[in-house]
């Protein structure tokens, strides 16, 4: 889920940016020590911006830089159980999938692909249901739901897990040949 809270805190300009604009300065400041990062309990930090910055700063002792108080948005993506996502895989290996989902890519174990028991074909980089002969390969476009979300710390990137075993789940081609059959 994707999600824009409204932060404030303080930000702290270097004596090298002074005389430059403060809220250029400050966004580009913001920018380095937010995006990109995980923030337990918030998610995945995508973006910073509007930022409106107090002109008084205040100054430490043994440090040149001053320090203003701010205020800034963060566009960030927090997964949640039980989310239906779709994807591209990007990877596949024989204990399963890699699917990119947006800012992040979650992973779909062997196991969690499909009813039919699967194998991994390594020559041709694919995965293949033993019955069904279905085939599941690096570019295909996938529906699955967010099952677990790994303990992510500060900083560290997070773990998702995800399934694709349950209905109107898996890869998109084969949900739409599902659909027909029905209507037939």
């Amino acid at each position: 889920m994707y999600k824009i809270i409204k932060a404030k805190g303080v930000v702290r300009i270097p004596p090298e940016f002074f005389g430059k604009p403060l809220e250029e300065v400050a966004l580009n400041v913001l920018r380095e020590e937010y995006q990109e990062k995980v923030i337990k309990d918030i998610g995945l930090i995508l973006s910073v911006y509007d930022v409106n910055v107090n002109e008084e700063g205040l100054i430490l002792m043994g440090d040149g830089a001053t320090y203003h108080e701010a205020e800034f948005n963060l566009l960030v993506y927090t997964p949640v159980l039980q989310e239906l996502v779709e994807g591209i895989v990007v990877q596949v290996t024989n204990t399963g999938l890699f699917v990119n989902i947006g800012p992040i890519d979650g992973f779909v174990h062997i196991s969690q692909v499909m009813d039919d028991q699967m194998r991994y074909d390594n020559i041709r980089g694919m995965l293949v249901g033993e019955k069904s002969k279905k085939v599941i390969q690096k570019g295909d476009f996938v529906r699955a739901r967010v099952n677990s979300i790994g303990a992510y710390t500060s900083g560290k990137m997070m773990r998702i897990g995800l399934t694709m075993r349950q209905p109107y789940l898996g890869k998109l081609e084969w949900l739409k040949e599902e659909v027909s059959q029905n209507k037939s």
